[in-house]
């Protein structure tokens, strides 16, 4: 018997929590309809890698997903040619705006162009990419395992949307290594300490733990959606007109390694 469900985070977790329990491949076949997001198939692959015999019947509708799977596995970016309104840049072991890597910096030059060539507007994209480059640099800074690491974009008619994703150790552990958050019990407390300012693995003082506060004062607006996943919890923020006092949602999910965090920008409010 064969079962669709559509890309949406709720539907990932569910697939997550069957996995971890070793139920899934118990459901028989079943395929992931396009939601118009790539963030939930982000999540998806990811635990895949995770749960790989439990995935294995699970298939996608579209190409994204199919091509993503395998940038992740191959260390091969695509979504940087003229046409691309998606792509994905697995991250390799240097931080590749450190070494000025000529591919990198024509893969986010481009999604910043297409993002520019559907009518966005420029001081709006110039902000998201820089956003997105600060947290791919997270990623070298504080994952443990920036081989993990993904970038994803992908821009329609209607909106910008990035991912950044590693599989390494995730937020509590990570703040966890400054004695001022020892205290943590979990990654959902851990989410709510790492957004606010100066909070990061280094001390206070360092003037360090920036990184989340600048990606939300980037895309201050009521058309914006941020999702920070990290073990057993995801939180979302809608920042609306202050990065910090907008909108938020703290949820319980199937623990996933390491940290996602999904940011989308919408034409029009939902």
């Amino acid at each position: 018997m064969m079962h669709a469900l559509q890309a949406q985070f709720s539907d990932v977790d569910d697939l997550l929590r069957e996995a971890a329990h070793g139920r899934l491949r118990n459901h028989g076949s079943i395929v992931i309809e396009n939601s118009g997001r790539i963030g939930p198939l982000v999540e998806l692959l990811a635990g895949a890698q995770q749960f790989p015999a439990e995935y294995a019947s699970v298939s996608f509708e579209g190409s994204f997903a199919l091509k993503a799977r395998e940038a992740w596995a191959t260390g091969q970016s695509f979504g940087g040619g003229y046409s691309d309104q998606a792509g994905v840049f697995p991250l390799p072991l240097e931080n590749p705006v450190q070494t000025s890597d000529p591919v990198w910096e024509q893969w986010l030059l481009h999604a910043e162009n297409i993002a520019k060539a559907k009518g966005f507007p420029i001081g709006l994209v110039a902000s998201l990419v820089g956003a997105l480059g600060e947290m791919q640099d997270n990623v070298y800074e504080h994952s443990g395992a920036a081989s993990t690491g993904l970038v994803a974009y992908a821009v329609t008619d209607q909106s910008f949307e990035f991912v950044v994703a590693d599989r390494g150790k995730g937020v509590l552990e990570t703040l966890r290594q400054n004695p001022e958050h020892a205290h943590l019990e979990d990654a959902g407390e851990a989410l709510c300490e790492a957004i606010r300012p100066g909070v990061s693995r280094f001390p206070a003082a360092s003037g360090r733990g920036q990184g989340f506060v600048q990606l939300c004062r980037s895309m201050v607006t009521d058309r914006v959606e941020l999702r920070f996943r990290s073990g057993d919890h995801a939180l979302t923020l809608c920042p609306t007109d202050d990065p910090l006092s907008g909108h938020q949602q703290l949820s319980h999910t199937s623990a996933l390694a390491g940290m996602t965090i999904s940011a989308i920008w919408r034409a029009d409010t939902p």
